[in-house]
Parts: structure tokens; sequence; C-alpha cells
């Protein structure tokens, strides 16, 4: 059977949910596509599961690694593609059985290089919240994990796009890549991918309290590209994911440290985005397509930092 579709499924530890994950792929009303498991040296039961779903089901792959991280992971399962286009799951996530099918219809016979939707947060019973693209031009940095998509491979291995080996969101250096480097690029309002909120996650942990172990300003430095389709837009999701991880890390941290964090990324802000004061993309509701909520909190923020109020803030 011809498939046109790899998915690349990172596994780090996660006996828990992987067969989750996994059913909802092999439930699909869709027969396209390949699954590559990528694990990441687990160190619980997960590799088992993996060789399990291996010697079952002959559309499923495995490639085994030490310990390196996800960046490492998903960059060894893209050298492992040999088809046409490709999907990312997080090993905790899972998909309804209409997602690959949706998803492969929007690109498949198209110009896009990139077609993306929303998702749903969960904790595997109550969905927490929907987050859906409307098409605006902020909607492609909305979701900025390579999940919710499908990419044309062709376009990556011609642009050499991988996802940097940082220890900070290397899935937003990934997807902000794929936009300034002109990708076609197309968002349905459709959400069919189920993000867990599982509180032992890598992203859930690694990120409180100001983790000294993660070095935003490596990300910031490689994201703030000099050129582009629209270079102001890029600088207020810069702006915005400094506010997003002052107040999402912060949470759990002192006000002196909040403060300090605050200061350092302020002032990568003054060195190296001369006018970020004056964005345009800075009002009430955020630029077309952003969630107006956040849109509302980077407005706000931004007049703190301006009255010189932060501090009270903290």
């Amino acid at each position: 059977m011809n498939r046109d579709i790899t998915i690349i499924i990172p596994v780090y530890n996660q006996e828990k949910y992987l067969s989750r994950c996994i059913d909802s792929l092999i439930c699909q009303n869709s027969n396209n596509f390949k699954i590559l498991l990528v694990d990441d040296g687990s160190s619980d039961k997960s590799l088992e599961i993996i060789k399990e779903y291996k010697d079952k089901y002959d559309f499923i792959d495995y490639i085994h690694q030490k310990n390196s991280g996800p960046a490492v992971a998903r960059n060894n399962g893209l050298k492992k593609v040999k088809t046409k286009y490709v999907m990312f799951i997080d090993s905790d996530d899972y998909v309804d059985s209409d997602y690959v099918k949706q998803y492969y219809e929007e690109i498949n016979n198209s110009e896009y290089d990139v077609v993306m939707g929303g998702f749903k947060k969960t904790d595997g019973n109550i969905i927490h919240f929907e987050r859906n693209l409307d098409g605006g031009e902020f909607s492609k940095y909305i979701v900025t994990g390579p999940v919710s998509k499908i990419y044309r491979y062709s376009f990556l291995k011609k642009n050499n796009i991988e996802f940097l080996k940082t220890n900070s969101s290397e899935d937003v250096y990934f997807s902000l890549k794929v936009i300034n480097l002109f990708a076609k690029i197309k968002t349905i309002r459709y959400n069919g991918y189920y993000y867990f909120d599982n509180l032992n996650s890598v992203s859930n942990t690694k990120h409180k309290g100001f983790n000294k172990e993660v070095n935003v300003i490596e990300l910031l430095n490689e994201i703030n590209y000099k050129d582009g389709p629209n270079i102001e837009l890029n600088q207020y999701y810069i702006i915005r994911y400094i506010i997003w991880y002052l107040l999402y890390s912060g949470k759990s941290a002192s006000s002196e440290s909040f403060i300090a964090e605050y200061q350092k990324l302020f002032g990568w802000l003054e060195n190296n985005i001369k006018y970020y004061r004056k964005n345009n993309y800075i009002k009430f509701n955020g630029p077309k397509g952003e969630d107006k909520k956040i849109g509302k909190v980077v407005y706000i923020f931004m007049l703190f930092h301006k009255l010189n109020i932060v501090k009270f803030f903290s």
C-alpha cells in the first residue's frame, strides 16, 4: 500500500499514556500513513510497548536512541522520512479518528507547504479549552509546537529545517523558521488534536520557577529574524513569548527573581529589537488571529512596562 505520510512520535517514559496515543492513530478512518516512534532512552516500559506494536502492525516502526531530548528525537525521525508528508504527535496526546484524513485532504494536490489547525486541551476526561484558528494574520503563530499540522517533507528538507538542540522551546524555533522561510501556509478551523495537560511532562516541569538550565536568551537569538514575510509580526511573537515565559514560570518564583528575569529579558529586547515599544501589533486585542485574552495580557503588561510599574505587579 502507498503510504504518503510519516507520523513521528518522540517517546520518553510514557508507558502510562503511549498506548492511548498509538491506538488513536490505529483507529483512523484513513490508512495512508506510517508511524515512526522514536524512543528517547526511556527507563520505563515504553520501549517494550513500542516493540509490541511494531510486531503487530507492519506500518509501525521505531528508533531507539540514548536520552538526548525531544529535539534530537524528532530530528532523528526526520532523517528516516521517505514519504511526501510528515506529521508530529506527542506521545501523551491523542487525536480524533478523522485527524489524518482532514489534514491530508487539505494539503494533497495543493500548493501548500504546511496546513495548520487548532487543538483541545484536556486532562483526559474534561476539555478545558479549545484553540481554533480563525485565518487572521497571526493564526499561524498560535500553535507553535509541531503538532496539529502536516508538512510537505520536500520543503523541510530543501530548507534544512530541524529542531533546535536547546533546552528551551525547541518546537518554537522549528515553527518560526518554517514561517520565516516564506512557507505557503494554510490554516483551517479543525481541532481534532487533544493536548493532554500532563503535570509531569517536560514542558510542565522545566519552565517552572525560572529553571537555570533553561536558556531563553539562546532561543531569542535564534528566532530574532532580520528578514522574512512580516518581521514586525515575528517581533510581536517574541515580545509575547517573553511575557508568557515571565508569567508562566514566574508563578512559582519570588518577586525578586521575577524582577531579575524581567530585567534580563527586557534588557535583551532593548538591545536587539530597537522599536519593540512601538510595535503596531501591541494593541488591546492583539493582531488579527490572536487569542483576544492573550492580546489583552500582552497589551497590559507592555503598558506596565512603559509606565515602569512592573515591580509593583510582581
